[in-house]
């Protein structure tokens, strides 16, 4: 009777193999056992099992011969620490109590050394366990051959030559304490059906299966046999795994010995992908007919494309249009807007007159004042009608050169109390020349300390702050207030335009802010008030269209 070893990493399970042997030597009357132990290299030729009735082998050996030269298990190792034989054999990724690695994550383009000797399956566990986390590329970590000598691991660690060790279980743990010491388990798993330490998942382990050569009925018997074996270093023989599962990671890892086993010839190549060749068949019969009919479909298409162009350039006229009048009605917007406050001063002002006129107090003086106010709004408001006409014609803006400091000197005193004490504090840092249209900085200043000022009205004190920077071509106008807290929805709506927190507003104020600072390709700021009220502030750049 000849059975055949697996002679990489058949170390730990040798003491059971011997006492296999020795005991069925004393039952078997007409045979007598012998080893053979056999190499991968010599395992993958189909013949070298042609004269054994047995095999001893790892999981994926065995998984191999299974499929391909139609090997049956008989009974499966387990360690006695273990469940049941589908979980007997996992791998410990271990290293240096120096190392920074910490997760297999760390692993990236990383070495593991793999001691000689070993078998193939320590390498299938770590590359499955890598894809389960969703490492799946193939070079995430290099594998390295190593002496099977637990001394020369150490060394290997300190000259870099491999950053991680990938030990079956069961020999890690019967390396010496000293080295165990040094080492640390990479991701130890604490709750499974597999006690040793050990990093991956579990899978079958080792493996008796029946060759060709041995009849059924001496296979049962073989199997009764092994169960009835006692465990030998904490090694047993069970009922065999279920070893489909391990079929499926081989496949999946397309690994090169499950996968080149054995040659195959052309007929079974064609009767396994029969569908596929079938496929094949009908996709070029498909490209055939698509080839015939190209022409004429080309033909259609261009038609078709050159009507749609047609239609695509008519329907841009038409939005174009459309755009054209939506702009024109923003631009109404703006005048019943912006013309609030001149006409509220040209009212205010009239309504003087005419009271210091009932009462007879009317000297030259106060009407010279009154009229050149009048003048100076009615002015302003023919200004905004020009403005917006210009927009709503498409024509560029009035742009020059003036200063924006003294420009908004002069908004600030048009701002006074009945006491005629002003309302808006003003601090300038650097007043250039500026680059653009007067009159719509004018509309950003004023919309910003209208709304500041009708903000601070609930409080004892109002308190607001217009000031000016300049920074490398670049101007910043800020308006603070005092006013109420601002909740953080209130302070999401103000970037939003359109939208009023005041009754019957329209959002068009600060909408018209930030149209305008966008045209000097500028941008608007909402940040709240220490202790409270809200500071706006606007950049503009001189530059922006000094050509126009």
């Amino acid at each position: 009777m000849v059975i055949a070893v697996q002679e990489e990493g058949n170390e730990t399970i040798r003491p059971l193999v011997e006492l296999t042997v020795k005991r069925l030597s004393r039952v078997e009357r007409r045979r007598v056992p012998e080893l053979h132990y056999l190499p991968l290299e010599k395992l993958k030729d189909q013949n070298s099992l042609i004269d054994a009735d047995y095999l001893i082998a790892s999981a994926s050996v065995f998984a191999a011969l299974e499929k391909y030269s139609g090997l049956k298990a008989v009974a499966s190792v387990r360690p006695v620490i273990s469940v049941n034989p589908d979980h007997a054999a996992s791998t410990a990724i271990l290293v240096d109590k120096q190392s920074s690695l910490k997760t297999l994550k760390d692993l990236k383009r990383k070495v593991i050394g793999v001691p000689a000797g070993s078998s193939p399956d320590e390498r299938i566990h770590v590359l499955n366990e890598l894809k389960v986390q969703g490492f799946s590329d193939p070079k995430f970590v290099d594998f390295k051959a190593i002496s099977a000598n637990c001394e020369e691991w150490l060394k290997n660690f300190r000259n870099g030559s491999i950053d991680a060790l990938a030990l079956n279980p069961l020999s890690f743990k019967k390396i010496p304490e000293s080295f165990r010491m040094q080492m640390n388990l990479l991701e130890p798993r604490i709750k499974d059906d597999y006690i040793l330490g050990h990093t991956t998942a579990t899978y079958p382990g080792w493996v008796m299966a029946a060759t060709l050569e041995a009849g059924k009925k001496e296979t049962l018997y073989m199997e009764a046999f092994l169960k009835s074996l006692p465990a030998v270093d904490g090694l047993s023989w069970a009922p065999q795994a279920d070893y489909r599962q391990l079929h499926q990671v081989l496949t999946s890892l397309d690994d090169p010995f499950y996968k080149s086993f054995r040659k195959r010839t052309w007929r079974e190549i064609v009767e396994e992908n029969l569908i596929w060749f079938a496929l094949a068949g009908v996709l070029i019969f498909s490209w055939l007919l698509h080839t015939l009919f190209t022409t004429a479909l080309v033909n259609k298409r261009t038609r078709e494309l050159s009507e749609a162009n047609e239609r695509r350039l008519k329907a841009e006229e038409h939005y174009h249009n459309l755009e054209k009048a939506s702009i024109v009605g923003q631009m109404s917007n703006i005048v019943a807007h912006e013309l609030r406050q001149p006409l509220a001063a040209i009212s205010n002002y009239s309504l003087a007159i005419r009271r210091r006129l009932s009462k007879g107090n009317l000297d030259e003086e106060a009407l010279s004042f009154a009229i050149s106010k009048l003048m100076s709004e009615s002015g302003r408001a023919s200004e905004i009608i020009e403005h917006v006409q210009r927009y709503a014609k498409g024509k560029p803006s009035d742009w020059k050169s003036f200063s924006i400091d003294e420009l908004l000197r002069s908004i600030c005193d048009n701002y006074l109390d009945s006491q005629q004490n002003p309302l808006v504090r003003y601090e300038a840092k650097g007043g250039q020349e500026f680059n653009g249209d007067p009159l719509e900085v004018e509309l950003i200043v004023r919309n910003l300390i209208k709304n500041a000022i009708e903000a601070a009205e609930q409080t004892k004190s109002p308190d607001i702050l217009l000031t000016l920077e300049s920074e490398k071509g670049a101007f910043r106008i800020t308006v603070s207030d005092n006013g109420l807290e601002i909740s953080d929805d209130t302070l999401l709506n103000l970037r939003e335009p359109l939208k009023s927190t005041k009754i019957g507003g329209l959002g068009l104020g600060l909408s018209i802010v930030k149209r305008i600072s966008e045209a000097y390709e500028g941008h608007v700021e909402f940040v709240k008030n220490t202790p409270t009220g809200l500071k706006v502030t606007v950049w503009l750049y001189s530059k922006a269209r000094k050509d126009k």
